[in-house]
């Protein structure tokens, strides 16, 4: 972060990033150089460049061509990205991307073959999986009786994305923590595990809003636990590491759209330091996407002590719905001045 403003907690809890001079409109305020933890979504993945995330169609294109061979479900706009990314990828001589992509869409097709589940032995028939009023006590138990039991099945393709999605966080925390990248490594530039651990968990939050999830979660979990490649094994030995990292998706990723009108999302990604900033109905701040590259940039003057925010949803709203969707899918109620404002106003 740089020396206009300044992390720190926000009067609401948590915390936020908050102007420490003047900052004039259309400044960069922040660069996340990567994200942390990305997926492209399947039906996506030949139209998006697994290096660059430049969409085909932007460039006039229905698709990529370039891959790294013998290696299914990558695809690159150009050489560059592609070499880029088999450097991002391959340590001590193992690609542990393209090792894990086939290893899971080995167990896929193996599952599919036997339709469906290999076990049927449930965690613990006694917690209710589906409970809108799931308790951490409830949310703890069933975790950890999946740590004991094989519940296999066979994924649906937003699971496997989520597969996808919690192998490169894998992938990141493996190469910190066995060769401790400089900090001008691609990888440390994308931020550490103390970084992502800072963030907000919404698990319990998350599980009571969507009761389905939670049997979702374990049905990836024991997935990757079969399908994991054995250099990465101890990261799924217990449900830990999985946790923390579904706890911290929901609430703090990006979607990832097209550059030129921002319609299509292809995908989803965690850029760390881009999660500092918090959500306002008048914001004054905007994300864009360059390439891997998630930039910042102020909408409006900022004056010293005010918070730096973008938005999260649609502002164009009324104020009801805002608040409603920032209920449910971001687990707070907004208090910005402007929902202050419109609600004064409804109440007249």
């Amino acid at each position: 972060m740089c020396g206009l403003y300044v992390i720190k907690p926000t009067l609401c809890g948590g915390r936020g990033v908050f102007a420490t001079h003047p900052i004039s409109k259309g400044t960069l305020l922040h660069t996340s150089h990567g994200p942390y933890a990305s997926v492209i979504y399947r039906e996506y993945r030949k139209e998006v460049c697994a290096q660059c995330f430049a969409y085909a169609f932007d460039s006039k294109r229905s698709t990529w061509s370039v891959k790294v061979e013998r290696l299914a479900g990558f695809w690159f706009c150009g050489e560059d990205c592609r070499s880029v990314w088999v450097r991002r990828h391959v340590w001590a001589g193992v690609n542990l991307a393209g090792q894990m992509q086939a290893s899971v869409n080995k167990l896929d097709k193996t599952l599919k073959k036997t339709k469906g589940a290999r076990t049927t032995s449930s965690p613990n028939p006694s917690i209710n999986l589906g409970s809108c009023n799931m308790t951490q006590e409830s949310l703890d138990l069933a975790w950890r009786a999946a740590e004991r039991h094989t519940l296999l099945e066979q994924l649906s393709d937003l699971e496997l994305d989520m597969v996808r999605f919690l192998t490169t966080a894998m992938i990141n925390r493996y190469v910190e923590d066995v060769y401790q990248p400089s900090p001008q490594d691609y990888h440390a530039l994308s931020g550490n595990w103390t970084g992502l651990m800072k963030l907000q968990n919404n698990e319990l939050d998350y599980v009571r809003s969507k009761p389905h999830i939670l049997a979702s979660h374990l049905r990836v979990y024991a997935f990757m636990r079969s399908a994991v490649i054995p250099i990465l094994r101890p990261y799924v030995e217990t449900t830990d590491m999985i946790r923390q990292l579904l706890g911290r998706d929901q609430g703090n990723s990006f979607g990832l759209y097209e550059v030129l009108d921002d319609n299509e999302m292809f995908g989803y990604a965690i850029y760390i330091s881009g999660s500092y900033f918090n959500h306002s109905c008048s914001p004054n701040v905007r994300k864009e996407r360059a390439g891997r590259e998630m930039r910042f940039f102020t909408t409006r003057d900022v004056q010293p002590g005010e918070e730096l925010c973008t938005n999260y949803i649609d502002i164009n709203d009324g104020v009801k719905d805002r608040r409603d969707n920032l209920s449910k899918d971001w687990y707070f109620d907004c208090a910005c001045q402007r929902c202050e404002w419109e609600l004064e106003s409804l109440a007249m």
